[in-house]
Protein backbone atom coordinates (compact mmCIF):
# COMPACT_ATOMS: atom_id res chain seq x y z
CA UNK A 1 0.00 0.00 0.00
CA UNK A 2 1.72 3.16 -1.11
CA UNK A 3 1.79 6.47 -2.79
CA UNK A 4 3.19 7.79 -6.01
CA UNK A 5 2.69 11.42 -7.09
CA UNK A 6 3.55 12.84 -10.29
CA UNK A 7 4.18 16.57 -10.71
CA UNK A 8 4.70 18.62 -13.97
CA UNK A 9 8.04 19.32 -13.47
CA UNK A 10 9.56 16.74 -11.48
CA UNK A 11 12.46 18.67 -9.99
CA UNK A 12 10.11 21.89 -8.79
CA UNK A 13 8.55 20.39 -6.27
CA UNK A 14 10.27 19.91 -3.23
CA UNK A 15 7.79 18.29 -0.52
CA UNK A 16 7.47 18.69 2.44
CA UNK A 17 5.49 16.86 6.02
CA UNK A 18 3.51 18.28 8.14
CA UNK A 19 1.12 16.58 10.84
CA UNK A 20 -2.22 17.25 12.51
CA UNK A 21 -1.35 15.25 15.91
CA UNK A 22 -0.61 11.99 13.50
CA UNK A 23 -2.26 12.82 10.62
CA UNK A 24 0.24 13.66 7.58
CA UNK A 25 0.13 15.36 4.20
CA UNK A 26 2.45 16.43 1.92
CA UNK A 27 3.00 20.14 1.72
CA UNK A 28 4.34 23.07 -0.77
CA UNK A 29 5.88 26.24 -0.04
CA UNK A 30 4.15 25.17 3.17
CA UNK A 31 0.31 25.05 2.19
CA UNK A 32 -1.02 21.74 1.93
CA UNK A 33 -0.75 19.49 -1.20
CA UNK A 34 -5.27 18.75 -1.53
CA UNK A 35 -8.15 19.22 -3.20
CA UNK A 36 -8.86 22.47 -3.76
CA UNK A 37 -12.07 21.70 -5.69
CA UNK A 38 -14.45 18.86 -5.28
CA UNK A 39 -13.42 15.56 -7.18
CA UNK A 40 -15.69 13.61 -9.21
CA UNK A 41 -14.89 10.05 -8.70
CA UNK A 42 -15.21 7.22 -11.72
CA UNK A 43 -15.94 3.93 -10.26
CA UNK A 44 -14.24 1.31 -13.06
CA UNK A 45 -17.31 -0.95 -14.18
CA UNK A 46 -14.91 -3.81 -15.37
CA UNK A 47 -13.86 -4.64 -12.23
CA UNK A 48 -16.04 -2.85 -9.20
CA UNK A 49 -19.69 -4.24 -10.78
CA UNK A 50 -23.23 -2.41 -9.72
CA UNK A 51 -23.35 -5.01 -6.72
CA UNK A 52 -21.73 -7.31 -4.42
CA UNK A 53 -19.17 -7.48 -1.64
CA UNK A 54 -16.36 -5.73 -4.50
CA UNK A 55 -19.04 -3.27 -4.88
CA UNK A 56 -19.85 -2.39 -0.81
CA UNK A 57 -16.39 -2.58 -0.67
CA UNK A 58 -15.30 0.78 -2.71
CA UNK A 59 -18.59 2.87 -1.07
CA UNK A 60 -17.41 2.19 2.02
CA UNK A 61 -14.07 3.32 1.60
CA UNK A 62 -14.92 6.57 -0.05
CA UNK A 63 -18.19 7.01 2.05
CA UNK A 64 -15.71 6.61 6.00
CA UNK A 65 -13.83 9.68 4.72
CA UNK A 66 -16.27 11.62 2.39
CA UNK A 67 -19.06 11.45 4.96
CA UNK A 68 -16.83 13.44 7.51
CA UNK A 69 -16.34 16.41 4.84
CA UNK A 70 -18.44 15.82 1.75
CA UNK A 71 -15.69 17.18 -0.36
CA UNK A 72 -16.03 14.75 -3.47
CA UNK A 73 -18.65 16.26 -6.07
CA UNK A 74 -19.90 13.57 -7.85
CA UNK A 75 -19.57 9.74 -8.27
CA UNK A 76 -19.70 8.07 -11.62
CA UNK A 77 -19.44 4.90 -13.40
CA UNK A 78 -16.79 4.32 -16.19
CA UNK A 79 -19.03 2.66 -19.36
CA UNK A 80 -18.17 -0.96 -19.41
CA UNK A 81 -16.40 -1.08 -22.47
CA UNK A 82 -13.41 1.29 -20.64
CA UNK A 83 -11.41 -1.05 -18.64
CA UNK A 84 -7.96 1.24 -18.35
CA UNK A 85 -7.11 3.05 -15.30
CA UNK A 86 -5.56 5.71 -16.84
CA UNK A 87 -3.11 8.00 -14.66
CA UNK A 88 -3.18 10.82 -17.00
CA UNK A 89 -6.55 11.32 -18.33
CA UNK A 90 -8.24 13.18 -16.16
CA UNK A 91 -10.59 11.23 -14.43
CA UNK A 92 -9.92 9.84 -11.07
CA UNK A 93 -11.00 6.42 -11.48
CA UNK A 94 -10.70 3.62 -8.93
CA UNK A 95 -10.38 -0.18 -9.68
CA UNK A 96 -9.02 -3.39 -9.09
CA UNK A 97 -5.79 -4.64 -10.51
CA UNK A 98 -3.39 -7.29 -10.75
CA UNK A 99 -1.41 -7.63 -8.00
CA UNK A 100 1.77 -8.54 -10.04
CA UNK A 101 1.07 -4.90 -11.82
CA UNK A 102 1.41 -2.61 -8.73
CA UNK A 103 4.58 -4.23 -7.40
CA UNK A 104 2.96 -6.95 -5.41
CA UNK A 105 1.41 -4.26 -2.66
CA UNK A 106 -2.32 -4.91 -1.00
CA UNK A 107 -2.86 -1.06 -3.64
CA UNK A 108 -1.86 1.69 -4.42
CA UNK A 109 -2.89 5.51 -5.07
CA UNK A 110 -1.27 7.57 -8.17
CA UNK A 111 -1.64 10.98 -7.43
CA UNK A 112 -1.01 14.05 -10.24
CA UNK A 113 -0.37 17.63 -8.57
CA UNK A 114 -0.09 20.66 -9.98
CA UNK A 115 3.39 22.68 -10.33
CA UNK A 116 4.19 24.12 -6.91
CA UNK A 117 6.35 26.96 -8.04
CA UNK A 118 3.67 28.95 -9.80
CA UNK A 119 1.74 28.20 -6.39
CA UNK A 120 -0.46 25.29 -8.25
CA UNK A 121 -0.21 22.50 -5.38
CA UNK A 122 -3.69 20.88 -5.79
CA UNK A 123 -4.17 17.83 -6.45
CA UNK A 124 -5.31 17.20 -10.19
CA UNK A 125 -6.27 13.74 -10.77
CA UNK A 126 -5.70 10.46 -8.50
CA UNK A 127 -6.17 6.99 -9.30
CA UNK A 128 -6.37 3.98 -7.00
CA UNK A 129 -6.07 0.05 -7.67
CA UNK A 130 -6.91 -2.20 -5.48
CA UNK A 131 -5.22 -6.04 -5.41
CA UNK A 132 -8.03 -8.48 -7.10
CA UNK A 133 -6.89 -11.35 -4.94
CA UNK A 134 -7.92 -9.76 -1.83
CA UNK A 135 -11.29 -10.96 0.43
CA UNK A 136 -13.74 -7.70 0.18
CA UNK A 137 -16.54 -9.77 2.20
CA UNK A 138 -17.05 -7.67 5.48
CA UNK A 139 -15.21 -8.80 8.92
CA UNK A 140 -16.51 -8.94 12.38
CA UNK A 141 -14.56 -7.11 15.47
CA UNK A 142 -12.25 -9.75 16.35
CA UNK A 143 -10.95 -10.64 12.92
CA UNK A 144 -7.16 -9.68 12.78
CA UNK A 145 -5.32 -8.99 9.37
CA UNK A 146 -5.95 -6.66 6.40
CA UNK A 147 -8.66 -7.36 4.07
CA UNK A 148 -10.11 -5.75 0.61
CA UNK A 149 -12.49 -3.05 2.37
CA UNK A 150 -9.92 -2.45 5.08
CA UNK A 151 -7.46 -1.61 1.98
CA UNK A 152 -10.26 0.35 0.05
CA UNK A 153 -10.65 2.61 3.28
CA UNK A 154 -6.45 3.25 3.36
CA UNK A 155 -6.06 3.87 -0.40
CA UNK A 156 -9.13 6.21 -0.08
CA UNK A 157 -7.54 8.07 2.95
CA UNK A 158 -4.45 8.51 0.29
CA UNK A 159 -6.89 9.55 -2.32
CA UNK A 160 -7.83 12.83 -0.22
CA UNK A 161 -4.33 13.89 0.48
CA UNK A 162 -2.91 11.76 3.43
CA UNK A 163 -0.11 10.10 4.07
CA UNK A 164 1.20 7.11 6.12
CA UNK A 165 0.66 7.19 9.61
CA UNK A 166 1.40 5.07 12.93
CA UNK A 167 -0.25 4.08 15.81
CA UNK A 168 -4.18 3.58 15.36
CA UNK A 169 -4.78 4.20 11.92
CA UNK A 170 -6.55 3.07 8.55
CA UNK A 171 -3.39 4.35 7.47
CA UNK A 172 -0.83 3.03 9.41
CA UNK A 173 2.53 1.90 7.26
CA UNK A 174 2.54 -2.06 7.46
CA UNK A 175 -0.30 -4.03 7.53
CA UNK A 176 -2.63 -5.41 9.36
CA UNK A 177 -5.46 -3.13 9.79
CA UNK A 178 -6.64 -2.52 12.70
CA UNK A 179 -10.88 -3.14 12.65
CA UNK A 180 -13.38 -1.33 14.94
CA UNK A 181 -17.21 -2.49 15.81
CA UNK A 182 -20.42 -3.32 13.98
CA UNK A 183 -21.05 -5.42 10.84
CA UNK A 184 -19.22 -2.64 8.85
CA UNK A 185 -15.70 -3.09 10.94
CA UNK A 186 -13.03 -1.37 8.35
CA UNK A 187 -13.34 2.62 9.23
CA UNK A 188 -11.47 5.40 9.56
CA UNK A 189 -9.80 6.41 13.09
CA UNK A 190 -9.68 9.35 15.50
CA UNK A 191 -6.40 10.72 14.04
CA UNK A 192 -7.53 9.91 10.35
CA UNK A 193 -10.54 11.86 11.07
CA UNK A 194 -8.64 15.13 12.82
CA UNK A 195 -6.63 14.96 9.44
CA UNK A 196 -9.68 15.47 7.37
CA UNK A 197 -11.44 18.03 9.70
CA UNK A 198 -7.74 20.11 9.60
CA UNK A 199 -7.63 19.94 5.98
CA UNK A 200 -11.29 19.53 4.84
CA UNK A 201 -13.57 20.77 7.59
CA UNK A 202 -16.19 18.41 9.04
CA UNK A 203 -19.71 19.22 7.53
CA UNK A 204 -21.29 18.45 10.68
CA UNK A 205 -20.30 18.80 14.32
CA UNK A 206 -21.11 15.50 16.58
CA UNK A 207 -18.91 13.16 18.02
CA UNK A 208 -18.77 9.53 16.73
CA UNK A 209 -17.93 6.52 19.64
CA UNK A 210 -16.02 3.62 18.08
CA UNK A 211 -14.64 0.67 19.74
CA UNK A 212 -11.89 -1.96 19.13
CA UNK A 213 -10.68 -4.95 20.96
CA UNK A 214 -7.06 -4.48 18.79
CA UNK A 215 -4.62 -2.15 20.03
CA UNK A 216 -1.04 -0.51 18.93
CA UNK A 217 1.37 -1.60 21.48
CA UNK A 218 5.01 0.47 20.57
CA UNK A 219 4.20 0.59 16.72
CA UNK A 220 2.90 -3.35 16.96
CA UNK A 221 -0.80 -3.75 16.05
CA UNK A 222 -1.92 -6.81 18.21
CA UNK A 223 -5.25 -7.73 19.79
CA UNK A 224 -5.32 -6.59 23.04
CA UNK A 225 -6.71 -9.64 25.15
CA UNK A 226 -4.82 -12.92 23.64
CA UNK A 227 -7.02 -14.82 20.85
CA UNK A 228 -8.22 -18.26 22.27
CA UNK A 229 -10.72 -19.85 24.83
CA UNK A 230 -9.53 -18.85 28.70
CA UNK A 231 -11.65 -21.08 31.43
CA UNK A 232 -13.36 -19.72 34.12
CA UNK A 233 -15.58 -20.46 36.97
CA UNK A 234 -18.76 -18.23 37.77
CA UNK A 235 -17.92 -15.24 40.99
CA UNK A 236 -14.34 -15.23 39.89
CA UNK A 237 -13.24 -11.49 38.90
CA UNK A 238 -11.90 -11.20 35.35
CA UNK A 239 -11.01 -8.36 33.20
CA UNK A 240 -11.15 -7.73 29.27
CA UNK A 241 -9.50 -4.68 27.81
CA UNK A 242 -10.60 -2.86 24.95
CA UNK A 243 -9.71 0.42 23.03
CA UNK A 244 -12.20 2.96 22.57
CA UNK A 245 -12.49 6.35 20.60
CA UNK A 246 -13.92 9.31 19.22
CA UNK A 247 -13.46 10.25 15.78
CA UNK A 248 -16.04 12.72 15.90
CA UNK A 249 -15.43 17.02 16.30
CA UNK A 250 -17.58 17.06 19.23
CA UNK A 251 -16.54 15.79 22.65
CA UNK A 252 -19.22 13.04 25.10
CA UNK A 253 -19.33 14.71 28.47
CA UNK A 254 -20.56 11.32 29.65
CA UNK A 255 -21.42 7.90 27.97
CA UNK A 256 -22.32 4.56 29.50
CA UNK A 257 -20.89 0.87 28.04
CA UNK A 258 -21.51 -2.25 29.27
CA UNK A 259 -19.56 -5.81 29.05
CA UNK A 260 -21.67 -8.55 28.60
CA UNK A 261 -20.92 -11.63 27.51
CA UNK A 262 -23.32 -13.95 25.16
CA UNK A 263 -22.56 -17.72 23.48
CA UNK A 264 -23.82 -16.18 20.04
CA UNK A 265 -20.78 -15.11 17.72
CA UNK A 266 -21.01 -12.04 15.71
CA UNK A 267 -22.51 -10.26 13.76
CA UNK A 268 -25.68 -11.80 15.70
CA UNK A 269 -24.17 -10.97 18.77
CA UNK A 270 -23.91 -7.46 18.24
CA UNK A 271 -27.76 -7.20 18.35
CA UNK A 272 -28.46 -8.71 21.65
CA UNK A 273 -28.62 -6.88 25.33
CA UNK A 274 -28.31 -10.02 28.09
CA UNK A 275 -25.79 -11.12 30.54
CA UNK A 276 -24.64 -7.39 31.15
CA UNK A 277 -21.55 -8.16 33.65
CA UNK A 278 -20.23 -4.67 33.88
CA UNK A 279 -21.22 -1.18 32.85
CA UNK A 280 -18.92 2.02 32.67
CA UNK A 281 -19.22 5.51 32.74
CA UNK A 282 -17.19 7.56 30.72
CA UNK A 283 -16.02 10.55 28.61
CA UNK A 284 -13.90 11.19 25.36
CA UNK A 285 -12.93 14.88 23.77
CA UNK A 286 -12.90 15.29 20.40
CA UNK A 287 -10.72 12.94 18.23
CA UNK A 288 -9.51 10.99 21.71
CA UNK A 289 -8.94 7.63 22.17
CA UNK A 290 -7.11 5.16 24.91
CA UNK A 291 -7.53 1.75 25.99
CA UNK A 292 -8.83 0.42 29.07
CA UNK A 293 -9.24 -2.58 31.39
CA UNK A 294 -12.39 -3.24 32.29
CA UNK A 295 -13.43 -5.68 35.18
CA UNK A 296 -16.37 -7.62 36.12
CA UNK A 297 -18.07 -10.51 38.19
CA UNK A 298 -18.98 -14.10 36.17
CA UNK A 299 -22.11 -14.32 37.17
CA UNK A 300 -23.01 -17.22 39.86
CA UNK A 301 -25.90 -17.83 37.83
CA UNK A 302 -24.51 -18.22 34.27
CA UNK A 303 -25.10 -21.22 32.41
CA UNK A 304 -21.99 -23.25 31.66
CA UNK A 305 -21.22 -22.35 28.01
CA UNK A 306 -18.47 -20.89 26.15
CA UNK A 307 -18.59 -16.86 25.95
CA UNK A 308 -17.84 -14.21 23.35
CA UNK A 309 -16.90 -10.72 25.21
CA UNK A 310 -18.65 -7.81 24.25
CA UNK A 311 -18.37 -4.11 24.51
CA UNK A 312 -21.07 -1.91 23.83
CA UNK A 313 -20.52 2.07 23.48
CA UNK A 314 -23.41 3.88 24.62
CA UNK A 315 -26.29 0.64 24.31
CA UNK A 316 -29.17 3.14 24.78
CA UNK A 317 -28.25 5.92 21.81
CA UNK A 318 -28.76 8.48 24.00
CA UNK A 319 -25.55 9.97 21.51
CA UNK A 320 -26.49 11.52 18.38
CA UNK A 321 -23.69 10.47 16.78
CA UNK A 322 -22.24 10.65 13.09
CA UNK A 323 -22.63 6.86 13.02
CA UNK A 324 -24.89 4.28 15.16
CA UNK A 325 -24.15 1.17 13.47
CA UNK A 326 -20.34 1.33 15.05
CA UNK A 327 -21.04 1.32 18.59
CA UNK A 328 -20.76 -2.52 19.60
CA UNK A 329 -17.01 -4.86 19.07
CA UNK A 330 -16.05 -8.37 20.66
CA UNK A 331 -12.78 -9.12 21.70
CA UNK A 332 -10.44 -12.06 20.68
CA UNK A 333 -10.72 -14.11 23.99
CA UNK A 334 -13.78 -16.38 24.75
CA UNK A 335 -14.87 -17.54 28.26
CA UNK A 336 -15.06 -20.83 28.95
CA UNK A 337 -17.65 -20.81 31.66
CA UNK A 338 -17.35 -25.04 33.46
CA UNK A 339 -17.22 -24.90 36.94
Amino acid sequence: MKTTTFVGVVAALVLGGMEAGAAAWDTCNGTPVKWYSGPVVYRNRCSIPDSGNVNAAYWNGLRQWDDLSHIVAGYNVNAATDCSLDHSDGQNEIGLCDRASIDGNNGVTYSVVGLCFIGSNGIDEADVCIASDLDFTPRTGNSFGTSGRSTFVHEAGHFFGFKHEGGHSILRTSPPHLVTGGYESSTVWPTNAQGMNTLYGYSVTKPNLLPSSMGVVGDVAQTLDPAGTKSVCRGTAQSVKFYVGNLGNAAVSSYSMRVRLSPTAPPNGYYESTNVVGTFNHSLGAFSEGIYSLGFTVPSSLPYNTYYVYLDMDPAGAVDELRENDNTTVSAMLLRVGC
